[in-house]
């Protein structure tokens, strides 16, 4: 269970895939097929590849326990 902190501040949401669009980081919502929502936008999309590499990282090493992940400002 992957719960995110959105780089806003302005949401808490339990997602079950994120992926890179471009600079955007976005999430698909657990329990809903359609709605996605941008977690996060950065200055390029090498550093939004670099933090998707580090929600893995920190689910990896949480794999028995439900991760709480707070995206970086940028």
């Amino acid at each position: 269970m992957l719960w995110i902190f959105t780089q806003n501040q302005q949401s808490f949401v339990h997602v079950h895939e994120v992926s890179v669009t471009g600079k955007k980081i976005e999430g698909m919502i657990a329990g809903s097929d359609t709605w996605v929502k941008t977690l996060g936008k950065y200055d390029s999309n090498d550093r939004a590849a670099e933090i998707l590499q580090d929600i893995v990282k920190t689910i990896e090493a949480n794999q028995d326990a439900t991760v709480t992940y707070r995206m970086p400002n940028q």
